[in-house]
C-alpha cells in the first residue's frame, strides 16, 4: 500500500511539473506569406544561371546584398553565404540552401536578430532559347492587416524589379 501511495504521489508531481512546463512555453501564430514573380528571358539556361549565380554579379541584380560573397566565384554552391540589408533595415546573412545546377536555386535570408524567416526560390525552364524564370518568396510577417499586405506589396514589387534585373544582365550580348 505505503509503495501505492508514493507511486500515485510521484505520477501525481510528474502531471503538475508538465502543466508548469507548458505553461512557460508562449505560442504566438505568423503568416506565412507567399509571393510569386515570373520572367520570359532571351537567353539560354546557361546564361541566365551564369548571371543569377555569379559572385561578381549578384549585386546587379538582388541590390539588398550590401557586399559580394566572399571567397567563390558563384553563389551556386551549398551553404554560400552574402550579406544583405532588406527593405526594412535588418541586416543579416542570405544562405544557399539548396541547388540544382541549372535549374533550382533556394536562399534563406536570415536576419541577425531572427524578426522573420525568409526563402527564396528561383526555377529556370528552358524554353527553345530563352528560358523562363520564376521566383517564389515565402516569408513570416505577423497578421496585421493592412501591414502584412504593404509587406507582400513591397516584396512583390522587390522581386519584379530584381527578374528585370536579371533579364536585362542574361540578355546582355
Amino acid at each position: 500500500m505505503r509503495s501505492t501511495l508514493v507511486l500515485l504521489i510521484l505520477v501525481c508531481l510528474a502531471a503538475a511539473a508538465t502543466v508548469v512546463a507548458a505553461d512557460n512555453v508562449s505560442v504566438s501564430k505568423m503568416a506565412l506569406v507567399t509571393v510569386d514573380g515570373t520572367i520570359d528571358i532571351s537567353a539560354p539556361p546557361a546564361a541566365v544561371w551564369a548571371a543569377l549565380t555569379d559572385a561578381d554579379k549578384v549585386q546587379s541584380w538582388c541590390p539588398m546584398w550590401t557586399q559580394p560573397p566572399v571567397g567563390a566565384k558563384s553563389i551556386a554552391t551549398m551553404g554560400a553565404t552574402v550579406a544583405f540589408k532588406d527593405e526594412y533595415g535588418n541586416t543579416g546573412k542570405s544562405v544557399v540552401i539548396y541547388v540544382d545546377s541549372m535549374k533550382e536555386l533556394r536562399i534563406a535570408h536570415v536576419p541577425d536578430n531572427g524578426s522573420y524567416v525568409c526563402q527564396v526560390k528561383f526555377l529556370l525552364e528552358g524554353k527553345g532559347g530563352a528560358t523562363v524564370v520564376k521566383v517564389t518568396e515565402q516569408y513570416s510577417d505577423a497578421m496585421d492587416v493592412p501591414t502584412d499586405r504593404d509587406t507582400a506589396l513591397t516584396t512583390k514589387n522587390g522581386i519584379a524589379k530584381s527578374l528585370a534585373d536579371l533579364k536585362a544582365m542574361a540578355e546582355k550580348k
